[in-house]
């Protein structure tokens, strides 16, 4: 679990996701579906290819998918809510856009809060898909599935996404 390649891990020097603040919680991003996961971890390549499952950082080591179970009250600021955007005084268009300082700044103030465990939003890449940002959580790891251009979720994703898969 303290461990880069373990399901558990979460590397304490991140800092470039969207609500990351890594001085005060360590952020697990997850989503409710695997082609979403999928998704939001590839959209930025062109052709999709077993090649993008290799992790060089870890010696012999692949990308996976983690299946997480989660308690089912986990509380969280939905961004996709218009009454918690005006509670927060928070525009739509500062939840989407790629604004880090921005974001990670709305994080630290809802983590201040001490109440929710995290935050969710609409992917960038596709709004029905719904991505969480979630802190002082303990998953549980059920599963961990190999990776492969013909997986079902990166199928659908390069699907939904307009990907070229290459074999």
């Amino acid at each position: 679990m303290d461990h880069p390649g373990h399901p558990l891990y979460v590397h304490p020097g991140q800092g470039a996701g969207r609500f990351d603040n890594p001085h005060l919680y360590p952020a697990w991003y997850l989503t409710a579906e695997a082609t979403s996961a999928i998704g939001e971890s590839f959209a930025d390549i062109r052709s999709w290819k077993d090649a993008m499952f290799t992790f060089p950082q870890v010696p012999g080591a692949r990308k996976a998918l983690g299946i997480y179970r989660l308690p089912d009250d986990v509380p969280y600021v939905d961004l996709d809510n218009a009454q918690r955007l005006v509670e927060l005084g928070v525009r739509p268009s500062q939840v989407v856009q790629r604004n880090r300082p921005h974001t990670q700044g709305l994080a630290a103030r809802i983590y201040g809060m001490q109440t929710y465990s995290g935050v969710r939003w609409w992917s960038y890449h596709l709004p029905q898909w719904r991505v969480y940002c979630l802190w002082d959580i303990d998953p549980e790891v059920v599963e961990v599935q190999e990776l492969s251009v013909s997986h079902a979720a990166v199928v659908d994703a390069a699907t939904s996404l307009g990907k070229l898969i290459v074999v």
